[in-house]
């Protein structure tokens, strides 16, 4: 917890909220919660879904959601920075109580933690201008950066394997800790094309003139806010909290502050 997160990264939001596994969810839109905080566990290195700001506050798209989230529930929220790859293991590990930091919802995954729907993306490909990419079967042969542990590692492992079936190279993956690090390798030109969210490469493309979106639309998914599997308490209360963010018109707003109005679900069930 000794973590640069720990020192900057606390967001504070009214009252507070309790989240044994044997409380009973408030019945009043939670406002009748017990002062507490929530601890959540996220990835300061994911533009725009989690990051530091000049000042070093954490911000971004997840901040702005469950920061918000944690506000409705009349929670006190504290967020905590860690490698994407080590999340899960730490919630496990009751290091915090939820994760937030556009965790795909997956079939492996959802063996091993209870996934709320609360957002929905698609993979896009960055590369430089002028790049002859023009989809993920392009990939074939060619050097790529992911993030470790990503959703987009197995994307591109799949179409790896499909490269190989059809007589093809196999992709040359290359996987980082972080996605500033995977995008320089792009920009340094040691690797030829970066897979991540369409989201994220939005980013980096309105960062860097030289870079294109050499594809978008890939494999289109649900992201989830994850907690433990026996913590059916605290899983209740977030789609609660997430239903009243939607019907107070909070849930668009957020969406709307990062240019994402198109990206919300239809249910958090």
């Amino acid at each position: 917890m000794a973590s640069k997160a720990r020192r900057f990264g606390a967001l504070l939001f009214g009252a507070a909220l309790a989240w044994g596994p044997t409380m009973a969810l408030p019945t009043t839109a939670l406002a009748q919660a017990a002062p507490k905080k929530i601890t959540i566990g996220s990835s300061f290195s994911q533009t725009p879904w989690g990051f530091y700001d000049a000042n070093q506050n954490p911000t971004g798209i997840d901040v702005s959601l469950c920061g918000g989230l944690a506000k409705e529930m009349g929670a006190t929220a504290e967020f905590v920075n860690l490698d994407f790859k080590g999340l899960i293991p730490a919630l496990q590990a009751d290091r915090f109580d939820m994760i937030c930091a556009a965790v795909y919802i997956t079939p492996e995954r959802a063996q091993v933690v209870t996934l709320i729907p609360y957002i929905t993306t698609s993979q896009a490909i960055l590369a430089k201008a002028g790049t002859p990419i023009k989809a993920l079967g392009d990939l074939c042969g060619r050097k790529v950066s992911v993030l470790q542990g990503s959703a987009q590692l197995k994307v591109v492992a799949a179409q790896s394997e499909q490269c190989a079936k059809d007589g093809k190279a196999e992709i040359q993956i290359q996987a980082f800790d972080t996605q500033p690090i995977a995008v320089r390798a792009l920009e340094n030109g040691n690797v030829e094309a970066f897979v991540a969210s369409d989201q994220l490469v939005s980013f980096y493309l309105s960062k860097n003139p030289a870079l294109t979106k050499a594809a978008w639309g890939i494999n289109p998914v649900t992201l989830g806010i994850a907690v433990k599997k026996d913590n059916k308490v605290l899983a209740d209360a977030i789609r609660a909290g997430l239903k009243q963010m939607k019907e107070k018109g909070r849930y668009a707003a957020a969406l709307k502050e990062w240019g994402i109005e198109n990206a919300g679900v239809a249910s958090f069930d």
